[in-house]
């Protein structure tokens, strides 16, 4: 029996696989939601960031995705309802924890300097609708970008961990400075955009006559942003990074000779060193 699997989705990894496409009604985001055993959430905040600066067919589809239930898009009062079922009254406190693990993955003063209402709370003399209405007064007064997105990403990311334990996936950026945050709190499994390719060939079944035209259009977007190749990790005692075009690195995908790491970075394998006399 195939083990249910929970990914997150965050905002680069929806935009950047909305343009990855065979055709206008087969997205590489679709092929992914195909992918079997999966169930796909995002934040509202996510949902938010598309709306505002993604395309308007970009936002349409999460919207339309959202409707169907085929992402669950979950807001700060949702996660908290769920804290609630695992820790009762202390599940606003639990929240604040999560938020400043979170913010500490760009800033160790984060917290304190961007949510000062949280910062003084009295957790115990604190209902759930006041814990709310401060949250969101802090947010408004941090405004748009400020990684806030990404903050609320990693909150949900702590919430299902805690809910579902180790069959939680992150996909996410592939620039691995983004990575970092969500890496630092330990234990998750990132596909990143070029990762995802092997993902879509071993959950999804997809042959390589199937998946060709996506990795066609996934090179002709990379040449429209001037990115030429993918670092990718030599099999070697040192994992030193090499730069690889990216022609060579989807035709390795596709051979057998790369392998995903849980940081979403991309590795040669021992086969590979063997066929190559390393």
């Amino acid at each position: 029996m195939l083990k249910e699997k929970y990914a997150l989705l965050d905002t680069d990894f929806i935009s950047k696989t909305h343009l990855i496409r065979k055709d206008n009604q087969n997205t590489m985001i679709d092929r992914i939601l195909d992918l079997p055993g999966y169930q796909f959430f995002c934040h509202e905040q996510i949902q938010r960031e598309i709306s505002r600066h993604d395309a308007v067919e970009s936002n349409e589809w999460l919207n339309k995705k959202i409707a169907e239930e085929r992402i669950h898009c979950l807001s700060d009062e949702d996660i908290l309802d769920e804290l609630h079922g695992i820790y009762s009254d202390s599940a606003e406190a639990m929240y604040t924890n999560m938020l400043k693990n979170g913010c500490e993955a760009f800033r160790k003063d984060y917290l304190e300097t961007s949510f000062p209402g949280l910062t003084n709370i009295d957790f115990t003399n604190t209902s759930k609708e006041t814990f709310l209405q401060v949250l969101s007064k802090d947010c408004a007064n941090i405004g748009e970008g400020n990684n806030l997105g990404e903050i609320k990403s990693y909150v949900l990311f702590q919430m299902l961990s805690v809910k579902y334990g180790e069959q939680v996936y992150v996909f996410c950026s592939d620039d691995k400075d983004a990575r970092k945050g969500i890496i630092s709190l330990g234990g998750v499994r990132c596909i990143s955009v070029v990762s995802a390719f092997p993902r879509l060939i071993k959950d999804g079944g997809m042959s390589e006559e199937e998946i060709r035209p996506y990795i066609q259009s996934f090179l002709e977007e990379r040449q429209k942003n001037n990115q030429t190749t993918i670092k990718v990790h030599e099999n070697s005692k040192e994992g030193r990074m090499k730069k690889v075009s990216c022609e060579k690195v989807m035709e390795e995908l596709l051979e057998g000779k790369l392998e995903t790491l849980m940081n979403g970075n991309l590795r040669y394998n021992c086969k590979n060193n063997k066929m190559e006399g390393t």
